[in-house]
């Protein structure tokens, strides 16, 4: 059964969600993604928190591996339910954003499928986790640029 945060005919009660809504994305992970190898790894709840990294790592001018993108996610179980925050960083360690991280609240959730959205940013204001019947978590990224919508998906194999 989905659950939904809020329904739009105004229900009375709706579900909060949990850090344990999300558990199915613990794990390392792998994929393609832009024609570099990318590695997304989210460690288990604990404390009503689950940690991720992002690497993005793709073939240099000179045919070096270099990691172009790293991110720090951090899944959070509040009174309101769950928030999703993330930052993109340089092998430096300066993000790309100024101020607060991207963030986004859990609005739909099932037993392999969490759907995260944001009204405070438009690129990227909503992200779906999902797990396809291979086994494969999906996370498409939704977003709106100059009035248009995009969208990519990244692909990734269980690695443990």
């Amino acid at each position: 059964a989905i659950a939904m945060q809020a329904c739009a005919f105004g229900a009375d009660t709706t579900e909060r969600f949990t850090i344990d809504d999300v558990a199915f994305i613990a794990g390392h992970w792998e994929g393609e993604l832009f024609g570099g190898h990318a590695e997304e790894a989210w460690l288990a709840p604990a404390g009503g928190t689950m940690l991720g990294a992002f690497r993005l790592v793709m073939d240099g001018e000179d045919g070096a591996q270099r990691t172009t993108v790293i991110e720090y996610l951090l899944f959070t179980e509040t009174d309101e339910g769950v928030v999703f925050r993330f930052k993109h960083f340089r092998t430096d360690y300066t993000t790309w954003e100024t101020g607060e991280p991207l963030t986004f609240d859990l609005v739909e959730a099932s037993e392999d499928l969490a759907v995260f959205a944001s009204d405070v940013q438009k690129q990227p204001d909503r992200m779906t986790f999902r797990i396809d019947d291979e086994g494969r978590l999906r996370v498409l990224v939704e977003g709106e640029e100059d009035g248009e919508r995009d969208s990519f998906e990244a692909v990734y194999t269980r690695v443990q």
